[in-house]
């Protein structure tokens, strides 16, 4: 199995992919197939040498403590009910594997609609924040700051806090954790300095002596707009009391600025140290204010109490009563990244690393009852490829009628849907350039690419524009590319008036805006709701239907049928030359009419990314002078302006590819892929149908 270990001692760089022996159940263990693994920011201290005299062992081992999957095997003394179920582990070391053996007593299960990253997110920082709120006895009212507001258990212990009623500031250290903060529920945030700089919490305009929103000065600029009354009432007369509990998750300086901060008889948590030690605090200081000090035992449990804190951990979260930030989530074997983004500090919320990918599959030919949402292993790239972590993928005709075995498809195991998508470089295999991880990108994939990571050649993926979303991206590839290769087919250009039948579609569209832009006039078939956005793209449209010839405004000298309706008789007929007629999606009757076909298939992968990058220039076939014709074309026939400002939501197309725009219809989840399948095929949307799975994983 693949792991990662930590060679020696050292920064980030000490963690090394490499392999290691399959675990085998014990007594008393599962042996869990890991999706995902948390990472702690006491994994990248162990890692570094700190806590020797505490935490013994030495280099290599595999870090991790917490992961979630499903369970794969059962040792002597657990109950074989426990195979296949999702669950989430606390384990003594070795989570960041693709397998790992867990005690049954540190193992829970994971509800349903509980996802599988969240539930490794929170294993461990759950029953923590969980222990903490439950011993500091909050009620409403109740005076309480949090630092280290914006990591994982800062974040859950801002939300838990706030919903108990207590009045919650949050220290943090820059805008995006401070804001993490807010939005968890603090009523106004602090950055550290403003804790130890005494004079710096004195404002008489300033009730809580934290916050001063409308300060130009101030550092933070973060508060609650309608939430601006005292959180820490007035100064105790000996400077203290502005707080009855601090939850320190820093240590420290900071966590010994937090303990001046608390009144008499306060209660002081100090279980961080990611500054490296505990909270500098005077236990004789203590022991004169009546301070309650608790420290890291209130995070410590027993098998037994993890399991019950544990257990409590998924069931509030699927209830939506706790939660904290993913900020990064990256693939096993580039867990060194979040351990760098650790020990920045910069990074918001919880790390974790994602051990397997998601993806949209089919085990039989028929309906779209036949996709589910399976588990995989995380693909790999081989030589010229490149993984990449897909946001949005498109649903196209020829997904649904391969996958109900149209033309002639046969199946033999699982098989994927999907061909266009758009994401972010995952990984690079060997001899890949021109790409670095995290460039964002779309094209065209082999059949798969509804998931939330797939392989791609290198050379078929162009960079995504920052002014197209994920979505937008991946509306295009199959649609652009089509259209470009059937209008040159066609000859369509100046003078000619083209019909295309079904033009409200995806290929449609891009084939009508490429086409007026090539200095034809371009007639569409389409349901009169969709009317006043073609003629926005200075389409004439009619409805579909009996008398056609009559509501046709002229002659025709070339047909594009994207209908999949029985239309291609009339098509020869309104041309006069079946030479004329390009049918792309209904395969019946070729023969009869010898009516040739572009279905997308067959293009070098040289044409379809030229296509992409340039599609009017593609369209006409030559590099002479493009750049100069291009922006002639462009300027006389503003293929781009598609009614921009009188539509929202389903019909607001994307921005320009080369001109090019094809609107987004709808948007799925990816778990719903068999619902976008069944919606392809009912029709009469205007635009394509897009997959989201920028939700199936954090990104």
């Amino acid at each position: 199995m693949n792991v990662v270990e930590v060679t020696k001692y050292g920064g980030p760089e000490v963690l090394v992919a490499g392999r290691a022996p399959d675990p085998v159940a014990g007594a008393g263990q599962l042996v869990i197939g890991v999706s995902v693994a948390d990472v702690m920011s006491i994994d990248a201290q162990l890692r570094s040498g700190w806590g020797r005299e505490w935490f013994p062992g030495e280099p290599p081992y595999v870090p991790g403590t917490g992961v979630a999957g499903r369970v794969l095997s059962v040792g002597d003394g657990v109950d074989a009910g426990w195979i296949g179920r999702r669950v989430a582990a606390l384990v003594p070391g070795g989570g960041y594997a693709e397998r790992v053996a867990a005690d049954a007593e540190t193992v829970v299960t994971v509800p349903d609609e509980v996802p599988l990253w969240r539930a490794a997110a929170l294993v461990q920082v759950g029953p923590a924040a969980l222990s903490l709120i439950r011993a500091a006895g909050l009620e409403p009212g109740t005076r309480v700051l949090v630092t280290g507001a914006g990591g994982a258990l800062g974040l859950a212990l801002v939300g838990l806090a706030t919903a108990a009623g207590a009045r919650v500031t949050a220290a943090a250290h820059g805008p995006a954790k401070q804001r993490a903060a807010l939005e968890a529920g603090a009523a106004t945030v602090v950055d550290y300095p403003r804790l130890e700089d005494p004079d710096a919490l004195t404002d008489p305009g300033d009730s809580t002596g934290l916050s001063r929103p409308h300060d130009p000065g101030d550092s933070t600029g973060l508060s609650r707009p309608d939430d601006r009354t005292d959180a820490g009432g007035p100064a105790a007369p000996d400077g203290g009391g502005r707080f009855e509990v601090v939850f320190d998750g820093v240590g420290g300086e900071v966590g010994g600025c937090a303990f001046r901060l608390l009144g008499p008889g306060g209660r002081f948590f100090a279980y961080g140290v990611p500054s490296g030690a505990t909270a500098a605090i005077d236990p004789a200081e203590a022991d004169r204010r009546g301070v309650r000090v608790t420290g890291m035992e209130q995070v410590q449990f027993a098998p037994a109490e993890f399991s019950r804190l544990a257990e409590e951990t998924m069931r509030e979260i699927a209830a939506g009563r706790l939660a904290t930030v993913v900020g990064l989530a990256v693939p096993l074997e580039r867990a060194r990244e979040a351990h760098a983004a650790l020990e920045a500090r910069e990074l918001v919320g919880k790390a974790v690393l994602l051990v397997t990918a998601q993806a949209v599959r089919y085990r039989e030919l028929g309906g779209p009852e036949v996709l589910e949402l399976e588990e995989v292993p995380m693909p790999r790239p081989g030589p010229g490829q490149v993984r990449v972590a897909v946001r949005a993928a498109g649903v196209n005709p020829i997904d649904r009628k391969i996958r109900a075995g149209f033309p002639g498809a046969t199946i033999d195991g699982p098989q994927g849907t999907g061909i266009e998508l758009a994401g972010t470089v995952d990984a690079l295999g060997p001899g890949v350039t021109g790409w670095r991880l995290g460039d964002a990108v779309f094209g065209q994939v082999a059949s798969g690419a509804l998931a939330t990571h797939v392989i791609a050649e290198a050379d078929r993926l162009v960079g995504k524009p920052a002014e197209l979303s994920y979505a937008e991206a991946a509306a295009l590839p199959v649609a652009v590319g089509t259209a470009v290769r059937t209008l040159r087919e066609l000859g369509v250009g100046p003078g000619l008036t083209l019909l295309i039948h079904a033009v409200a579609g995806g290929v449609g569209l891009a084939a009508a805006q490429l086409a007026r832009a090539l200095g034809a006039r371009v007639i569409g078939t389409a349901s009169e709701r969709h009317h006043e956005v073609l003629r926005g793209l200075g389409v004439h449209p009619v409805t579909y239907g009996d008398g056609l010839e009559e509501r046709l405004p002229g002659r025709v000298d070339r047909v594009l049928d994207a209908s999949g309706r029985s239309v291609l008789k009339l098509s020869v007929e309104l041309t006069g030359d079946p030479a004329k007629v390009i049918t792309i999606a209904d395969m019946a009757g070729a023969g009869e009419f010898g009516v040739r076909f572009s279905s997308g298939r067959g293009a070098s992968a040289e044409d379809d990314v030229r296509a992409l990058r340039d599609p009017l220039t593609a369209a006409r076939g030559d590099r002479d002078g493009a750049e100069g014709r291009q922006a002639a074309a462009r300027g006389a026939a503003d293929p781009g302006r598609a009614a921009r400002g009188d539509r929202a939501g389903a019909e607001d197309p994307g921005a320009a590819v080369g001109g090019i725009r094809v609107p987004v219809a709808e948007v799925f989840p990816l778990e719903r892929a068999a619902e976008a399948h069944r919606r392809s095929e009912d029709g009469h949307f205007l635009g394509k149908l897009i997959i989201n799975a920028e939700d199936a994983f954090p990104r």
